[in-house]
């Protein structure tokens, strides 16, 4: 089977974005363009540092904020930056933010991976085994393009050490292209932060850069102080990326409020496979979408709705004529005529006669699928004992099992399975055994 790829330039006066290859067509299988900008997430009003932040204001409004101010290249002051990052109770004055940018900048060129080892390196940014580590921001400039990268981090050494040896996760645009060329390819920028260091400053000063065009190599314009697994931003599209249904900053919204299992959301990323039909999932914002502003109510009420209505494509399967031993499984009648137009010119309604009479098509077989030829299908019961009131209650699958626990409790299908294994008791207080299969 032929596959086609492409790679798509987007652009305008200001930002430039090259984006991942995209897939317009496979029998199994769509990718689409994404475009990248970053999160949305509610917050509220609050007053720091004699400035009064909008209310009700959230983390969207900030993501808007930050087109706004990227595609018209704004100047950006004190007050821009606070309103931008509200969301996240930060905010600098306008006196420690200019005194910030007029600091000196520590410039290293000729990098290799000893340059952490230098002499300039270890005055300037210090090594991990430091008492104390200086926070900072730091900028890569790919020498032979202009391409640039800021970040920041409270422990500078230890984050720029990790470029240097490569053990950062290859995700993004940045690390994979550092991986790929090696530090010799580019220069390092740092701005250290000491004396005037409170908490999170690095992060306010890493927001006021990633307004600025130039730092094309970040794919998230807005700063996210959350760590962890819960922090991972998630955006639901329509199918043509033209609308944005719902986003949150923390995927586990999508797999316990919004009810859709986490094999789905993966599924979707790394494939462009469609949800019900009608939305795919991403880890990146698309820029020319157009918000929906729905609540996440709004969206559990329309996700039911068209649950009900839902109807599964017939799955197809179809076996050689010339090779007995090749049996070919597809999701729906449209993947498996992508499949034989590959063949010869195919179409639905000769595919139907030829499933209902049995006769040979294009060199295959063809019949109706069944369920028993998706092994992802099976699903196990287990049982949940509460000790403290003695309720015992059986599920029908490890999915629904996790999602029972909230509100209030979140798990995964993965916690659940191992606590099931392990026998270990599940927030002191739940036993979990798996009781049998369906």
């Amino acid at each position: 089977m032929k596959t086609n790829y492409y790679k798509l330039l987007v652009s305008n006066a200001i930002l430039k974005i090259w984006d991942k290859s995209i897939l317009f067509s496979i029998c199994n299988k769509n990718y689409i363009n994404h475009t990248v900008f970053f999160a949305l997430k509610k917050h509220n009003f609050h007053i720091r540092s004699g400035i009064l932040k909008t209310e009700n204001s959230s983390k969207s409004s900030s993501y808007l904020l930050a087109m706004k101010y990227i595609r018209n290249n704004e100047l950006i002051d004190a007050f821009k930056l606070n309103d931008l990052l509200s969301f996240a109770n930060l905010s600098i004055n306008q006196d420690l933010l200019d005194k910030i940018l007029n600091k000196p900048v520590t410039t290293f060129i000729n990098l290799k991976k000893d340059t952490m080892l230098s002499h300039d390196f270890l005055q300037n940014i210090g090594s991990i085994r430091n008492e104390k580590c200086l926070a900072g921001i730091y900028f890569w400039t790919h020498t032979s393009t202009g391409s640039m990268y800021v970040g920041s981090s409270r422990h500078l050494a230890r984050r720029l050490i990790g470029y240097f040896k490569a053990t950062h996760s290859n995700v993004g645009k940045f690390i994979p292209l550092l991986k790929k060329e090696g530090v010799n390819a580019f220069t390092l920028q740092v701005i250290p932060l000491n004396a005037e260091y409170y908490e999170f400053l690095e992060l306010i000063i890493e927001q006021y850069f990633l307004l600025q065009p130039r730092f094309n190599l970040n794919t998230l314009k807005v700063v996210n102080k959350i760590s962890g697994a819960r922090s991972k931003s998630l955006y639901m599209y329509n199918k043509d990326f033209s609308k944005l249904i719902y986003s949150s900053s923390n995927q586990e919204e999508f797999i316990f409020k919004l009810k859709i299992h986490h094999s789905i959301i993966t599924d979707s990323m790394n494939t462009g496979s469609l949800y019900l039909n009608k939305y795919v999932f991403t880890n990146q914002p698309v820029f020319s979408a157009v918000s929906t502003n729905l609540s996440l109510d709004n969206v559990l009420t329309l996700l039911e709705k068209e649950r009900l209505n839902y109807k599964k494509p017939r799955k197809v399967v179809i076996f050689s004529v010339d090779h007995e031993n090749q049996k070919l499984y597809f999701n729906s009648i449209k993947n498996c005529l992508c499949f034989l137009n590959n063949i010869s010119v195919s179409n639905k309604t000769a595919l139907y006669r030829h499933i209902n009479t049995g006769k040979p098509y294009n060199g295959y077989v063809c019949m109706w699928g069944s369920e028993k030829h998706d092994n992802k299908n099976k699903s196990i019961q287990v049982s949940v004992t509460n000790l403290d009131t003695g309720e015992s209650n059986v599920y029908s699958s490890i999915r629904k099992t996790a999602l029972s626990f909230s509100p209030g409790i979140y798990t995964t299908g993965q916690t659940i399975k191992h606590y099931a294994q392990s026998g270990n008791i599940f927030k002191d207080k739940f036993i979990i055994k798996i009781t049998g299969k369906n």
